[in-house]
């Protein structure tokens, strides 16, 4: 490493949504910021791909819903044209082989409860629930299975929320961080939904088109792209933040990378028992994402809209991904918790087999027959290391959750999973990283 130190008002780590929000902030108060990004390009969990004939993926985040109001301003301000969630037929309901475009009346009971739940959490502060510490020591699963529904019930249940919301298993969370990441977003409906829910809209371009505009709108010399931090040094006189390639000093540092990131640098001197502690207790999620490409939407010609949720079998979901216009057609598929890590222990071939498999059987025999099939695995990617986001674990909300987001010194703290509305969403992330950047604005401007 270069032995060249320069000074910033702020340096922030990371330039997902969260750390390009909280540099637009703190450039907009007048500080001098740098923004590092390990990798060669911004936008952290949001990535699109292209193929050759022009075909879009979106291999990470890329839903936006109506009452997300902070991303679709960062939308409206840089004319991003998004578009609906295509839904050209019937979605598919699948309970064990019971196959209908409505819910079982025990999930619709099911999901009415938890709406009902998450009403007494407050979203600032979820430790300060009533009944926090009893549902913090309960896994969703055990609450689930309290309920005496019926199997079926419970498992579509299970997977729908912990796995489609939280990206694992319900053994993993507890009831009070799932009611808290409902209430984050409005409720159960507005999660779950397409029409006026998260996943009405996606982005003409993909998601990463967002990313790129606001990285391009940055003052030039604030964004350095392949510099990974390593180091950070901090005292109540400022700090010291090494990468691969220079050394820099700034009177504060926003750290707006994943948990399970942000654990793994090196902190001098280290950080605070609480905070560490609540660093390591955010795992990231497990879900596997799969696109299969066809030469056309062979599903909507058999009257499906290609959205689909099961209560069984390795996909917990799928949703038709065709933008408007596009060379061909993609059906992009889901799986979550156990399933996805059972699929990462087999080969591509046999991943490949599987969910084509699954595909035909809740599609028709054209599924087994893409032209195409991507993966993309964010478990596998050295600066994320999980998707979509990460979770405090069974006990840890009363314990640690309220030092998440807590500044240490000179130190704050931003990122998705640090945000109270929206948490685990692009709006979130947004709203991370400006909540940090006011931390910092009023730390050095009283």
């Amino acid at each position: 490493m270069a032995g060249r130190y320069e000074h910033h008002d702020v340096v922030v780590v990371g330039a997902g949504f969260a750390g390009l929000s909280a540099a637009h902030a703190l450039t907009d108060a007048g500080l001098s910021v740098q923004l590092l990004e390990a990798r060669s390009r911004v936008g952290g969990r949001a990535l699109t791909r292209y193929l050759d004939d022009g075909t879009q993926l979106d291999l990470g985040g890329q839903w936006i819903g109506p009452t997300q109001l902070r991303i679709n301003e960062i939308v409206q301000r840089y004319g991003v044209e998004i578009y609906r969630t295509p839904a050209h037929g019937a979605a598919v309901n699948d309970f064990d082989g019971d196959r209908r475009e409505d819910l079982l009346p025990d999930v619709t009971e099911l999901f009415d409860s938890l709406e009902a739940m998450c009403r007494r959490v407050p979203a600032e502060s979820p430790w300060e629930a009533e009944e926090a510490r009893q549902w913090d020591r309960m896994t969703f699963a055990s609450w689930l299975d309290a309920t005496g529904r019926p199997d079926v019930a419970t498992r579509y249940v299970a997977r729908v929320v912990s796995g489609g919301l939280l990206a694992g298993s319900p053994a993993e969370t507890s009831v009070l961080e799932t009611l808290f990441y409902l209430v984050s977003a409005g409720g159960v409906q507005s999660l779950l939904g397409y029409e006026g829910g998260a996943q009405e809209s996606r982005v003409v371009g993909g998601a990463q088109v967002i990313a790129d505009r606001m990285a391009a709108d940055l003052p030039e010399g604030v964004l350095r792209l392949g510099e990974p931090v390593l180091r950070i040094e901090y005292s109540d006189d400022g700090a010291r933040v090494e990468s691969t390639v220079h050394a820099y000093r700034a009177d504060r540092v926003v750290v707006a990378v994943p948990p399970v990131i942000a654990s793994r640098l090196r902190y001098d001197p280290p950080l605070p028992p609480l905070k560490d502690g609540a660093l390591q207790r955010v795992p990231a999620g497990t879900a596997l994402k799969v696109h299969a490409v066809y030469a056309e939407p062979f599903w909507r010609e058999a009257g499906y809209s290609g959205i689909s949720t099961s209560a069984g079998g390795l996909l917990t979901e799928t949703v038709d991904n065709t933008p408007p216009g596009a060379p061909r057609a993609v059906l992009t598929a889901f799986a979550y918790g156990d399933e996805a890590v059972e699929l990462r222990r087999h080969g591509a071939d046999a991943r490949r087999a599987s969910v084509l498999e699954r595909l035909a059987e809740l599609f028709g025999a054209p599924a087994l027959s893409p032209e195409d099939f991507v993966e993309y695995d964010w478990l596998a990617q050295e600066w994320t290391r999980g998707c979509f986001s990460g979770h405090l674990t069974t006990g840890a909300g009363t314990t640690f959750g309220s030092v998440l987001r807590t500044p240490v010194g000179v130190v704050h703290w931003a990122g998705t999973e640090t945000a109270t509305e929206w948490n685990g969403y692009f709006d979130g992330a947004v709203a991370s990283g400006r909540r940090a950047a006011d931390e910092v604005v009023r730390a050095l401007r009283p």
